[in-house]
């Protein structure tokens, strides 16, 4: 099984996580294993779900593992998974602008396919970002949208691609 998360809001996590570990530089409090009961903690977990490389520092309980230095190692893993994160999403959504130009050269239909009517690539790839669609599908038998729609969700890709 995969989740889908979409790049603005792994990125959130990202900063949010990024603050955490600063936090605990400040406290001097160890990283990849919780204090007292030496249980994998939250950094690891997060690391480990996406296969980035982790460095511990654990003081406690004769446990003696990794140096203070582990902070900003781990910190800058995480500027480096945000940077492929954000170029990743760039690459996809400007793909995406391309497809959304080329349809509009043709006038072929956005949002549904126009040959079978159902649902194209174009609506889960702005579901999972969660942005809004405009539909452009003229048959005998459905008009849907208007032919704005393909600008209209240029302009949407691009906004989002700024917020990023």
């Amino acid at each position: 099984m995969s989740i889908n998360v979409n790049a603005k809001t792994e990125i959130k996590s990202i900063t949010t996580l990024i603050a955490a570990l600063n936090d605990y530089k400040t406290k001097n409090w160890g990283i990849g294993l919780t204090g007292n009961t030496l249980v994998p903690d939250s950094f690891l977990a997060f690391f480990t779900n996406r296969e980035l490389p982790f460095t511990y520092y654990v003081r406690c309980k004769d446990v003696s593992l990794g140096d203070a230095s582990a902070y900003d190692k781990n910190i800058n893993v995480l500027n480096s998974y945000t940077n492929k994160v954000k170029a990743n999403e760039k690459a996809l959504v400007n793909a995406t602008i391309a497809v959304l130009n080329e349809y509009k050269s043709k006038t072929w239909a956005i949002g549904l396919n126009g040959d079978t009517l159902q649902p194209d690539n174009l609506l889960p790839f702005f579901a999972t970002r969660e942005l809004p669609f405009e539909f452009f599908v003229r048959k005998p038998s459905l008009s849907l949208g208007e032919s704005t729609a393909y600008d209209k969700n240029v302009a949407t890709l691009t906004k989002y691609l700024a917020s990023l």
